[in-house]
């Protein structure tokens, strides 16, 4: 990196074209450097789109650095780097996003809705996409082009350098109906209460029903970034999403289950446990944030609930 003093940033903020050329030649290596490391995001296997896109970035970053340029009003070299760097790295993360998807439109709104279901979701990004489709009120939800964007615009605004989810009575049910509300709330009664219905987790008569909206949400959204096994065998299971109903435990049809997918009781058996599991961190999560108690509290339950297999 070239030399460079605070008297020199003064001077090329005033319009000096040595104190420019000199403030230029110390940033080249590193918005070059930051450019590559935005264009692998774009092609991370190389190839011309690579090439044509870190060349695009090199010009991205120069330009971000000579309109920062005049608003830097620090009082030091090391100040100016940061200041400088930061603004480049924005820039470029918005040349990725919008090289990714294109016309998708992260705009400041879809970023804003995608941030609050991120509290929602504990921190999962990728929940949060989902429920930024489904959790938010009619006029607010997100396409899916719009929530993808807005996470990849998300994951990559910190820096560039990160790293670039009764077998008699069996029946089917509409995602719909309340049979549906029934089916999915049972499976989150099942995870986090040995003792029957807890008060958050279920619709009562004084609830509302765009609560029992949210979390019918919440925990679809859980299922739908889960992997495919786990999500098949918990949804069949518990008859979610218009999934043959096959129950669990001790009542229910593991073997009917296993055939109908093309695998093994014992298959069904593990996916099933480590998706109660893997369901249960996720559900206890979206909770923690506004209510860290009740996270505890559930977290116990659940841990008690599935080392009886899941059985009430």
């Amino acid at each position: 990196m070239t030399d460079l003093s605070i008297d020199q940033v003064r001077a090329a903020q005033n319009n000096d074209l040595a104190a420019t050329t000199a403030v230029i030649e110390a940033t080249e290596s590193r918005v070059r450097r930051l450019a590559e490391k935005a264009a692998r995001k774009v092609s991370p296997s190389g190839g011309d789109r690579y090439m044509n896109a870190r060349e695009e970035f090199e010009q991205t970053g120069r330009i971000a650095v000579w309109e920062a340029l005049p608003r830097f009003e620090g009082d030091s070299v090391d100040v100016f780097y940061g200041f400088i760097y930061g603004t480049v790295e924005n820039a470029l993360m918005d040349a990725v996003r919008e090289e990714r998807n294109p016309g998708s439109g992260a705009d400041t709104d879809a970023v804003k809705v995608f941030l609050s279901m991120l509290d929602t979701a504990g921190g999962d990004a990728y929940l949060a996409e989902k429920l930024a489709q489904t959790v938010p009120p009619k006029g607010r939800r997100l396409s899916a082009d719009r929530a993808n964007a807005a996470r990849l615009a998300y994951q990559g605004a910190g820096s560039i350098d990160a790293p670039a989810v009764t077998v008699s009575d069996r029946s089917t049910r509409n995602s719909a109906s309340d049979g549906e509300y029934s089916a999915v709330y049972s499976l989150a009664v099942n995870l986090a209460s040995p003792f029957g219905v807890p008060d958050d987790l279920v619709t009562s008569d004084d609830r509302t029903r765009e609560e029992s909206r949210v979390k019918h949400a919440v925990v679809n959204g859980i299922l739908d970034v889960m992997g495919d096994g786990q999500r098949t065998v918990i949804k069949h299971s518990f008859g979610i999403g218009g999934y043959t109903f096959y129950g669990h435990g001790d009542s229910g049809d593991d073997m009917g289950l296993a055939t109908e997918i093309g695998t093994t009781v014992v298959k069904v058996r593990d996916a099933r446990s480590k998706g109660l599991k893997a369901f249960a961190k996720r559900y206890v999560a979206t909770v923690e944030k506004s209510d860290a108690q009740r996270a505890l509290a559930l977290s116990a339950a659940a841990a008690e609930n599935l080392a009886r297999g899941g059985r009430k």
